[in-house]
């Protein structure tokens, strides 16, 4: 197992930067098996949109309700073993979901896979800002990209192996997946240093600023629309009459866009400030998440891929404008942001699928669809620190 205290060294700090980006693809690929396999989970279990949404629901808040707790202990003393316990839970859970045979099982399985992202991301998250790296933006958002890249793979692998093999053979990929687990996991004990004698924190929960929650709130809306999505992204492109392929590919293309903006937009808000790279990316989102809604069905994956840089390039920066708020309490704060706002975006998936079944799902995701625009408008309430502001 890993321990110790992080180390400050920036040659490290990258090291266990890249590292951690390994483990985020791993954690966050696999996790990402459920949104391009649900049409078919949907024709297999006859499940109505409502129950579909439900279930990325039950994943995405059994991971947003531990991240803050686990946020608050790995402050007090630190705990890196996480960033590979959680891992290999989420790959042996979401490797089962092809052999569910009803809704229970699904349930269970994310229910577990929800748990290994929830130890994952805090202990991680911290671990990237230890040491208080000169470019954190960019660090961050190189990590963060790694979720990004990992789950947008994940349709192209899931599909192409449930089309190749079968559905029910998906639990032969825990070997890869525990196979890559072990290549981040060996060498990242180099780069964590023995244990030193820590001095727990001891702010509380109530000490976070009121600034800190002007910039949750707009990271809650932004959160909503990429859960919702992301998680219906292929449902969107069958009814449209695209193929389990197409709808694939979208979700990779919304993906892939998103992991390779946050890099610009993270290295932008070091030298220009977390606030205006977040407020402009997220105004841009509501134009292309409409165009891809309504547009022309030739245009389908230009536009998911315009739709996911804009809404995902606010996501590293808001992580560190958040760490900076709140100092010396980046375990807490990435539990708040990478978990408990996320959690609310799952929340909203089993509205959006209950109005979906009634209005449609076109006409409620448009209404999604403004809520990254939404956000902007409220960030420009937001103050940020004297010394991030200055750029």
């Amino acid at each position: 197992m890993i321990s110790g205290m992080p180390t400050s060294s920036p040659k490290r700090q990258w090291t266990r930067t890249g590292l951690l980006f390994v483990g985020h693809a791993v954690n966050d690929g696999f996790g990402g098996f459920l949104a391009p396999l649900l049409p078919i989970l949907i024709s297999r279990l006859d499940l109505s949109l409502a129950l579909a949404g439900l279930l990325g629901t039950i994943r995405i808040v059994t991971n947003s309700a531990l991240q803050p707790s686990l946020g608050h202990l790995i402050d007090r003393k630190q705990r890196p073993s996480l960033v590979v316990v959680g891992p290999l839970l989420t790959v042996a859970a979401m490797c089962l979901v092809g052999r569910a045979g009803s809704y229970g099982w699904l349930v269970v399985l994310l229910l577990v896979a929800g748990i290994g992202t929830s130890l994952f991301h805090p202990a991680a998250a911290s671990l990237v800002t230890a040491g208080k790296p000169a470019r954190a933006g960019f660090m961050m958002a190189f990590f963060s990209s790694g979720g990004t890249l990992g789950a947008a793979l994940a349709p192209l692998v899931i599909v192409a192996f449930a089309t190749a093999f079968s559905l029910e053979r998906t639990p032969w990929l825990i070997l890869p997946g525990f196979a890559l687990i072990a290549a981040f996991a060996i060498p990242l004990r180099r780069y964590v240093a023995p244990r030193s004698g820590h001095t727990p924190c001891q702010e509380t929960p109530a000490a976070l600023p009121r600034r800190f929650f002007v910039l949750w709130g707009a990271i809650v809306l932004a959160s909503m629309t990429t859960t919702a999505f992301s998680s219906f992204l292929a449902v969107l492109v069958a009814e449209r009459g695209g193929s389990a392929w197409v709808g694939g590919a979208a979700i990779s293309a919304f993906l892939i866009a998103g992991a390779v903006i946050e890099f610009l937009a993270g290295n932008l808000s070091d030298r220009y400030g977390r606030k205006g790279i977040m407020l402009g990316s997220l105004a841009l989102a509501t134009p292309f998440l409409l165009a891809f809604l309504r547009g022309s069905s030739t245009l389908l994956l230009p536009f998911a891929a315009l739709a996911g840089a804009f809404t995902l390039a606010s996501t590293p920066v808001g992580i560190v404008a958040a760490h900076e708020c709140v100092p010396g309490r980046t375990g807490l704060v990435s539990g708040l942001v990478m978990g408990l706002a996320w959690g609310v975006g799952g929340v909203a998936l089993t509205p959006i699928g209950w109005l979906a079944d009634r209005y449609g799902l076109v006409s409620v995701m448009s209404f999604v669809a403004f809520l990254p625009l939404a956000a902007s408008i409220l960030l420009l309430f937001y103050r940020e620190p004297a010394r991030q502001a200055s750029g």
